[in-house]
């Protein structure tokens, strides 16, 4: 009887802490769906579910009414739950938009079915629909504004791809309606930018985003002057400059106005332009007519030589000599810059997760120079300099990995320099312009000898930085092209423009979509298996070497000579042969123990990132579930008691 009266007391118990719990359940939730309604846990660890300082001071900021249309289409919830959980992650993110801007941002949502006046509407923002099925229907996902002056700015299709950068593309949607009057920004070039007949004059990349922010216009080497109200002057890879544009460039940093330069040693991205395309030029052309003017701001990029780097290399495929098979190398002349590359100090660096250089050269602060000199993005120390003509001509990745000697230095490949300066020209003009300047007068008048405003411009030593191919990778849907970003490299240049005509709007928040998370002790121990197994497979070229010189000389010998070989020659040829062979079959052994501890190590990592967070939740479980009921058999002692 007792014992069913302890069971009945138990089974009371119980249903009576289900029932707390429910209600405790009940409670919790009513009281964040009232009092956190906008509050969200992100877990990322670059918190990409939480909008940036950036994003929430232009918010705060804006002055004028801003109409917001999303256009989503239901039935794309039938496609599967990606698009529909990016859907609810748009509508959130663009309802966080409206809380925080103080009434200036409206927003809708619109269901654009066939025919009905929401897709008027869409099409008429200048969405393009996508074929739902083969009956024709279109479907809609896109967001479209209007500010109060009808100016207008949309993004056609927000592809879940680009999820990591929703924020942005949203964000330089309201900033650019917020702002409508975009800065000048005037670009000289000899690289392609603007696409040639061969690609059907298809812009960059770089330039179609320098648009989406600024009035970008283009001058050609031949010009004489400078464009009015030019904020930001942009010289990427120029070889030749006439007298009268270099000293333009001169008087209009004298007068305060800021330059964006991409120089390089070996401009590779030049061999898409001109009469020769599809030829390497020369190195040095990048550089060009630069080399005066980088003077007299006080730096010099060593002539002719690029930063080679053995840390950062991109691994490439290359056709071994000897197998003739495929082997994976180091190209030490293209740089994949991760980490601690970056200055942190800096808001045009400070946010940057990889970027990509191609045979970048080295900024160095001349003797002479009183600028500040401030490093932007660098190499690790086991970096060298190496003669660009080592990769002018059919380079090859394996020679040049043996050539490599680490000068255990670090070399800036980006640099910031500010402070003030003197003229190119201390003189006044040059006599070329004042021959073909007509007001001679007003020029030798208008003349400075030294800066006005202080110098500031940030210098990048590589022109390659700006394809394509670089940084990026490009998707065609519904005629619209979609960029997918591979590095950080557009981030970098459109942030030094905005920060160079004082804006800082969106610096911090360009790459933060972009993640990048190595395997640094894989990184490592791949060095360290490099490092192991070099040296022996060094020996044993050497090796090799030294056995087909000797065959070589004997044989030689015999045919000089005239004089059929000895037994004992022949079988010292014999010998040698075996030699080899047994040289060659330890020289490919050495290579595949190399990749076997590389593969075997990414292996190990892989299954302890894959098995890792399990175990610890089963564990942590377990240990719960103990705890549990460990408290519950204590309890039940107390109550029997």
């Amino acid at each position: 009887m007792i014992e069913k009266i302890k069971n009945t007391d138990r089974s009371v118990l119980a249903v009576m802490c289900v029932g707390l719990a429910i209600i405790f359940f009940l409670a919790f939730n009513a009281l964040i769906n009232t009092a956190f309604t906008s509050s969200r846990l992100d877990l990322t660890q670059d918190k990409l579910f939480t909008l940036s300082d950036g994003t929430k001071k232009l918010l705060s900021t804006i002055d004028e009414p801003i109409d917001v249309r999303l256009y989503y289409s239901r039935r794309f919830n039938e496609i599967g739950p990606d698009i529909a959980r990016h859907a609810t992650r748009v509508t959130e993110l663009l309802g966080e938009y409206e809380r925080l801007s103080n009434g200036m941002i409206r927003f809708e949502v619109f269901d654009p079915e066939p025919f009905s006046p929401e897709e008027d509407l869409a099409v008429s923002d200048g969405l393009q629909g996508l074929p739902f099925d083969q009956s024709g229907e279109l479907v809609y996902f896109g967001v479209a504004g209007t500010n109060s002056t009808d100016d207008t700015d949309s993004i056609g299709y927000l592809s879940p791809e680009r999820g990591p950068f929703l924020e942005y593309d949203l964000t330089r949607l309201v900033h650019n309606l917020a702002n409508p009057d975009k800065a000048r920004i005037t670009i000289l070039s000899d690289l392609p930018l603007q696409g040639t007949k061969f690609d059907n004059y298809k812009e960059w990349l770089i330039v179609e985003g320098m648009k989406q922010f600024f009035d970008v216009q283009f001058i050609d080497r031949e010009d004489k002057k400078i464009p009015e109200k030019t904020e930001v002057l942009v010289i990427a890879a120029v070889h030749t400059l006439n007298p009268s544009l270099t000293y333009a460039i001169d008087q209009f940093v004298m007068k305060g106005g800021r330059v964006l330069a991409f120089v390089d040693p070996f401009a590779e991205s030049m061999a898409l332009a001109g009469p020769q395309a599809g030829q390497l030029p020369p190195p040095g052309v990048g550089i060009g007519a630069m080399t005066p003017l980088l003077k007299s701001w006080g730096v010099e990029m060593p002539a002719g030589k690029f930063v080679a780097n053995s840390d950062d290399a991109v691994r490439v495929g290359f056709p071994d000599p000897e197998s003739g098979q495929q082997v994976a190398v180091d190209y030490v002349s293209w740089l994949t810059l991760v980490g601690d590359r970056f200055s942190k100090n800096d808001t045009v660096s400070g946010q940057l997760q990889r970027i990509v250089v191609s045979s970048a050269g080295a900024f160095l602060p001349t003797k002479e120079s009183s600028i500040k000199f401030e490093p932007l993005i660098y190499t690790s120390k086991n970096s060298n300099l190496m003669d660009a003509f080592e990769i002018a001509q059919q380079p090859n990745p394996i020679t040049l990995m043996k050539k490599f000697q680490s000068e255990d230095k670090s070399y800036p490949i980006a640099v910031r320099i500010s402070g003030n300066i003197k003229s190119l020209y201390p003189d006044g003009p040059p006599k070329e312009v004042t021959k073909l300047d007509k007001d001679t007068a007003s020029v030798d008048a208008s003349h400075l000898s030294e800066t006005k405003v202080p110098l500031n411009a940030i210098l990048v030593g590589d022109a390659d930085f700006l394809a394509d191919r670089n940084w990026a990778r490009v998707q065609e849907i519904a005629g619209q092209r979609l960029t997918m970003p591979q590095a950080n490299n557009a981030d970098f240049a459109i942030n030094a423009l905005d920060n160079l005509r004082g804006s800082q709007a969106l610096v911090g928040l360009r790459g933060r979509g972009l993640s990048v998370r190595p395997f640094e002790i894989i990184k490592e121990m791949r060095q360290i298996a490099d490092d192991k197994f070099r040296a022996r497979e060094q020996e044993l070229l050497n090796s090799i070497s030294k056995i087909e010189k000797n065959i070589d000389e004997l044989k030689r010998e015999e045919q000089t000579t005239g004089v059929i070989l000895t037994s004992a020659q022949q079988n010292e040829i014999d010998n040698f042969r075996v030699k080899m062979l047994d040289s060659r079959r330890d020289l490919r052994q050495v290579q595949r123990s190399l990749r076997n501890d590389v593969e075997t190590l990414e292996n190990r990592i892989r299954v302890v990132n894959i098995w890792a967070v399990p175990v610890v939740i089963a564990f942590i479980a377990i240990l719960l579930a103990f705890v549990r009921r460990a408290r519950r058999a204590r309890f039940y002692r107390t109550a029997l008691h």
